[in-house]
């Protein structure tokens, strides 16, 4: 089964302006996208409202909106704001200076924390949901988590209580390290039969063990990927052979990009549907 393209949001309230977020939000779902990531931390805490108030103006049992809890941004400040500002405009006139703007960021104070405390992962949802202007998610995520990190266990029959609560359709965990190491520690703990994992596209996704294919994934970060396979000859060389790919090697639902240029979005959406 081929994956759903989905729209990623990270940028979102962080190199993408408020406004530039809205447009390309509303030109994603034009174009018949309906699978929309985004997490409490995106855009220091201020995504997730940018995607509430374009989502909220769709019907709501066609989307399948996704959000992730375990970090969490630093409080909204004046400073933050300025700073945010002075970055964008910086990027505007040289994007070369990416990698200069996320240091300076990273050398800051606006680093957010990571934390598996119960009664901050339950402050951060309901403040999801009310910035998403929702009553329930489709799949609720554990951020990046980390395997035998304190606590996991914990935060996974709190995600059980949702569900039966209807509070969450799924839940699952975020990925960014070792995919077969997660895969393992979440099997071992009994986590793993009813979730969903988030995972950047690797060629650990692409080559999965038999044991692993009734995992439910969603891919993100495919241009990483496409590059590398590129630079070094590689047999996946385009969007469309990408999506071929997940949809032969493993339980791909979705594979998340950023599209925030309209001629990417399109292009993306013609390959999506190519390969459909």
């Amino acid at each position: 089964m081929i994956p759903a393209l989905g729209f990623g949001t990270a940028a979102i309230m962080g190199r993408i302006s408020r406004r530039e977020g809205e447009a390309a939000l509303e030109r994603a779902h034009a174009a018949g996208i309906r699978h929309f990531d985004t997490a409490r931390s995106y855009g220091w805490g201020e995504a997730e409202r940018v995607v509430g108030g374009v989502l909220g103006r769709h019907a709501r049992a066609e989307i399948r909106l996704v959000s992730k809890c375990g970090i969490v941004p630093v409080r909204p400040s004046p400073l933050l704001s300025a700073a945010k500002s002075a970055a964008r405009w910086a990027l505007s006139l040289a994007p070369g200076l990416k990698a200069q703007v996320a240091r300076a960021a990273g050398a800051g104070g606006f680093q957010p924390s990571r934390t598996y405390d119960l009664d901050v992962l339950a402050a951060s949802l309901a403040t999801s949901l009310a910035e998403l202007g929702v009553s329930y998610l489709d799949d609720f995520l554990l951020h990046n988590f980390v395997p035998e990190a304190p606590g996991v266990e914990e935060v996974a029959h709190w995600f059980k209580t949702l569900k039966r609560d209807g509070t969450i359709r799924r839940f699952g965990f975020s990925m960014e390290g070792d995919l077969h190491q997660g895969l393992e520690f979440l099997a071992a703990k009994d986590l793993l039969a009813k979730a969903v994992i988030q995972v950047p596209v690797t060629a650990s996704l692409l080559t999965l063990p038999e044991a692993w294919r009734g995992v439910r994934f969603i891919a993100h970060s495919p241009f990483s990927f496409l590059r590398q396979q590129n630079e070094s000859g590689g047999r996946i060389a385009a969007l469309s052979d990408l999506l071929q790919a997940l949809g032969e090697s493993c339980n791909c639902d979705a594979l998340v990009c950023s599209m925030f240029s309209a001629d990417h979005l399109k292009a993306n959406v013609a390959a999506w549907k190519a390969s459909a």
